[in-house]
């Protein structure tokens, strides 16, 4: 089975775990499946994951990768290249797109555009969980509309996004689960035992860029709350969670500090959520590195920009950790989550309770992706 993997948006390392656990749940299952991507971002994780390229990505408007479809079948191997004539599933995994935020070109490109092709050949098209809406703009409410009518499988991540779909239109299909990397263990790697029982905190550019942060006062908040899990005994670390912008920002809140604490990169999605697992707390503004803190135990201090982050820790029941980029608040929760021993236990016990059944949900989520599949 050659099955594509849509929204893998590679190096964003959230966009890696949902690769990973998708890849993993084949695996468990008994599925015999390959595997693609279209060819954008980091050709490095596509080897280290067998992906095979499909012969199209877009560029400026033009399809970049059409003259390789031209080639015969017997050459395109060679090169690990398929053409869309020969997919026999679509999994949409791409978090957040379908929403006003993103705009109708993204829409149309990543599925709107090719969904009569999949239906006409009688090739399924599986949204997994994700964040949709709202739906005001009208070409964005259009192309999303269009997927979610024909798609064979339709979930919805959060209450939200949920009713955000279901105000779109009357989709039968239309069911709603939790975020699915909540499966993937994390492992020992011995190269990072160091940074055990350390506070760890992730910076998002996105909070700058689709927030309503000001930069200067998100690296601020950052910075004032480094000093202060300094001052807590909790020698805090910044670590990556996408690629070079993320990276950047990281640099620009070292440089606000009087010195500079450890930046770490492992550039790898398993690497990243084993690193969150061992970790005394997070702070962060990565949903996937959130996830990856809450469904291993670990106490987290969010800041979010749109509507999944306070979602998603209400689903964990502990909505009141998420916070505003402010730095005084920031550092009360982290103070009460490090120094008041009953709080840290009865917010774990609801943590913990809570992904017990999120992870039963993931489970019953699976059963239903390959349940349409098996059709």
């Amino acid at each position: 089975m050659m099955v594509e993997i849509k929204g893998i948006g590679l190096p964003n390392r959230g966009a890696e775990l949902m690769l990973l656990a998708i890849i993993e749940e084949f695996e468990k299952r008994g599925v015999d499946a390959d595997f693609l991507v279209e060819p954008l971002g980091d050709y490095k994780t596509r080897a280290k994951y067998n992906l095979f390229q499909k012969s199209r990505f877009f560029g400026k408007g033009y399809n970049f990768g059409w003259p390789f479809s031209l080639f015969p079948k017997i050459i395109r191997e060679k090169y690990g290249i398929v053409n869309k004539s020969e997919i026999d599933l679509v999994i949409d995994a791409s978090g957040f797109a379908y929403g006003d935020k993103w705009g109708p070109k993204l829409i149309n490109d990543r599925l709107a555009n090719e969904i009569d092709f999949f239906k006409k050949n009688d090739v399924k098209v599986v949204l997994l969980p994700q964040a949709f809406g709202p739906f005001e703009n009208k070409a964005v409410a259009a192309a999303s509309k269009k997927i979610f009518s024909m798609a064979d499988v339709l979930m919805a991540r959060d209450d939200v996004s949920y009713e955000y779909v279901n105000k779109l239109g009357n989709f039968e299909k239309l069911s709603q689960f939790p975020d699915f990397t909540n499966l993937v263990k994390p492992i020992d790697i011995e190269k990072y035992n160091h940074l055990e029982n350390r506070a760890c905190v992730i910076p998002n550019f996105q909070m700058i860029r689709r927030g309503n942060s000001k930069g200067e006062q998100y690296i601020e908040t950052l910075a004032k709350t480094i000093k202060h899990l300094e001052a807590l005994g909790q020698k805090p670390y910044l670590l990556i969670h996408e690629g070079v912008r993320d990276l950047s920002l990281a640099k620009q809140v070292n440089s606000a500090l009087d010195h500079q604490v450890e930046v770490v990169d492992p550039q790898d999605a398993l690497a990243i959520k084993s690193i969150i697992s061992k970790s005394s707390i997070l702070v962060g503004s990565r949903f996937h590195g959130i996830v990856s803190a809450l469904s291993t135990g670990v106490p987290v201090v969010a800041m979010g920009w749109s509507h999944k982050y306070e979602m998603l820790l209400k689903e964990y029941g502990v909505p009141e950790l998420l916070v505003e980029v402010n730095a005084n608040d920031v550092t009360s929760s982290c103070t009460r989550l490090l120094s008041d021993d009953s709080y840290r236990a009865t917010t774990l016990a609801t943590i913990n309770s809570a992904s017990v059944e999120l992870k039963k949900l993931s489970t019953q989520m699976w059963d239903k992706v390959f349940n349409e599949i098996k059709k």
